[in-house]
């Protein structure tokens, strides 16, 4: 029993870091509506279209036609970039994922996420982007807040 734990263990670390971390960044002094704008102007231009937006989430999606498999299968496959915000004493949190979602006339549909280095730091120098440009913008004057100087 005693030698089947290390197993065990190895087992359940390689299931727990095949999962792809979202990524993440806090915005001093703005709102989710002030992200997807500022999003907007990045994503647009490279095909992805606003699907919904609201206070808590967005969802862009880029439609990348059918795609022939390995196997020869024909999927329609879309690629969704979701957006998620939580408002905290701090800023706002602001995390985002991407994933593939395939459809298949006979069935075998998947969504799965995107999970290469170079995507994730993609859409980390992304969120990077939007948060220098949007923490860069004047403070309305009736907003009562402070700029954060820990951070210039």
């Amino acid at each position: 029993m005693c030698s089947r734990l290390p197993v065990l263990g190895l087992v359940v670390a390689l299931c727990l870091s095949s999962e792809a971390p979202a990524q993440s960044v806090l915005i001093h002094h703005s709102t989710s509506a002030a992200v997807v704008e500022r999003l907007k102007t990045d994503v647009l231009p490279q095909g992805f279209t606003l699907r919904n937006a609201g206070d808590k989430s967005a969802l862009f999606a880029l439609d990348r036609g059918n795609v022939i498999q390995r196997d020869g299968r024909v999927v329609h496959v879309v690629l969704e970039l979701t957006v998620r915000f939580k408002h905290k004493d701090e800023g706002l949190e602001v995390t985002a994922s991407e994933e593939a979602v395939g459809t298949a006339t006979a069935g075998m549909d998947f969504r799965r996420p995107v999970e290469s280095p170079a995507e994730r730091n993609n859409l980390q120098r992304l969120l990077d982007r939007v948060r220098t440009d949007l923490e860069a913008r004047p403070l309305p004057l009736d907003s009562g807040a402070k700029r954060d100087s820990s951070r210039l």
